[in-house]
């Protein structure tokens, strides 16, 4: 084959564009992901063309077949462009490259990436498709979402969302999807419904509701806080619509399906958490740990000991004469107008701002995993499984992937494969070049590697796990 090419270049291109559609079927009946279609499509046009037509036709299959996710990553010395790596195979697909915009990308669903477009006192997500053809849509913009007074400027750029997740593929089904969404500061859902111009939110409440994760499983909508509260939410009506045209007619409610834990011990709070579907159709929860259960035992009796000193210091306080404290504050107020007005000098904080930035000489790093299987439908609860039964889960700001082993061999299985998307203080980890990457087994309780950003990444927006729908507007690098 090398000597015909170089004996007949010029008609070795027209032999390989004559094969026949049966050939052509036995070969990409053999692909195993996006990345052969790719190499295949690349060879000439009518193999292009070919591949286009074969994977829009095998494209339910692969589906169902679990086709593996692979890392959008950011690419060394080009800011707005993102590559692909594949996990499984421990490569980067350097003739594969997206133009993305140079921020976080806070949500990964059915093949779309979600961005943020911060627009003052409002959050606008736009999705983006990077793997849809010509004939479907590679760009939505949804409605803004409102944000109220308590959500400061400084959570409305690229972290002003903390994950959104879509119930079904845009391109699919155009005029049957939704969009639900964690934002602001206090990480509050809202959902979006396609044909809307409106987001629907919870009716204000005194106790803030801060969540994690969502997802859509069965039909139904679930989301899980801190402190293993996990609810259904569902969608009512407004008995009197709230003034505005683009306001909602209904609000978000939700039903308990685990009880929280006290919000009030940190033994009880994990750093994040996750809700995954597996293959065989079980809901997971997933709890991510950045400190051991030490740490959070002993921050809790610290915080007890400073409880239990406030509490004394103040009765000490009231049990005081009133009499005597009302003389001494009438002899205070007569030494200080006898006093000469002395020269005010700006306290030195200097130990305290060495003291403040000493904290994030470290990453936050993950340093524990507990996985949980919802008992749905039949009851409430969660219990606590020590194997996932073979399945590998993938977790980060993208919507939690299950996959089973099997089509994953050179991975490890009963395994999560995580990426980092600590945002409680999201500038700390990136100034590290967001190094929380690896894999946690759940078995053995120990921890690996997969794709590790080089240090040159530091600053640069975090990788992020994506289903992959078939390329044909990436950029080919030559």
């Amino acid at each position: 084959m090398a000597s015909m090419v170089e004996e007949n270049n010029g008609n070795a291109a027209s032999q390989w564009a004559i094969l026949g559609d049966d050939i052509l079927n036995r070969i990409t009946d053999r692909f195993d992901d996006i990345y052969d279609y790719a190499r295949f499509g690349a060879v000439c046009k009518p193999w292009l063309s070919f591949s286009h037509r074969f994977y829009k036709h095998k494209h339910h299959l692969f589906r169902a077949n679990h086709q593996l996710p692979l890392l959008v990553v950011p690419m060394q010395d080009h800011k707005e462009i993102r590559g692909l790596y594949n996990i499984a195979k421990d490569i980067l697909c350097n003739q594969i490259q997206f133009s993305l915009p140079y921020k976080r990308c806070c949500g990964s669903s059915h093949g779309w990436l979600f961005f943020v477009d911060n627009k003052s006192a409002q959050i606008e997500l736009v999705l983006i498709n990077p793997f849809a053809s010509e004939l479907e849509k590679s760009m939505i913009k949804l409605p803004p979402i409102q944000c109220d007074d308590g959500d400061r400027v400084m959570h409305m750029d690229e972290y002003g969302v903390n994950k959104a997740v879509l119930s079904k593929d845009p391109n699919d089904f155009p005029n049957d999807f939704e969009v639900i969404a964690i934002y602001g500061g206090t990480q509050t859902l809202t959902h979006y419904k396609s044909g809307n111009n409106f987001w629907s939110y919870p009716k204000p409440n005194k106790e803030i509701q801060t969540f994690a994760d969502v997802i859509f499983y069965k039909g139904m909508a679930y989301a899980v806080d801190f402190h293993s509260w996990i609810v259904r939410i569902y969608r009512k009506r407004y008995k009197q619509r709230p003034g505005g045209n683009n306001s909602s007619p209904c609000y978000l409610r939700f039903k308990t399906i685990n009880e929280g834990l006290s919000e009030y011990l940190w033994c009880n709070y994990s750093g994040n958490a996750y809700l995954v579907e597996t293959s065989m159709g079980e809901l997971l929860h997933v709890r991510r740990d950045y400190l051991t259960m030490e740490e959070r035992i002993r921050k809790d009796v610290e915080i007890e000991e400073m409880r239990k000193r406030a509490r004394a210091e103040y009765e000490a306080r009231i049990q005081e004469d009133h009499d005597q404290l009302r003389e001494e504050i009438s002899k205070i107020m007569d030494e200080l107008e006898n006093q000469k007005v002395e020269e005010y000098v700006e306290p030195d904080l200097s130990k305290d701002i060495e003291q403040e930035l000493h904290k994030f000489d470290k990453p936050h790093l993950s340093v524990n995993f507990t996985v949980f299987k919802l008992n749905l439908p039949l009851s409430r609860g969660q219990k606590n499984i020590e194997t996932l039964n073979g399945e590998i889960l993938f977790v980060g700001d993208n919507h939690s992937i299950s996959v089973p082993s099997l089509r994953c061999p050179t991975l490890t299985p009963n395994s999560i494969y995580y990426t980092d998307d600590y945002v409680d203080v999201y500038f700390q980890n990136l100034a590290f070049g967001s190094c929380d990457t690896g894999v946690f087994n759940v078995e053995n309780k120990k921890f690996g590697k997969h794709f590790v950003p080089s240090f040159s990444a530091k600053g640069m927006p975090p990788p992020i796990f994506v289903m992959p729908r078939y390329r044909c507007n990436a950029k080919r690098i030559v």
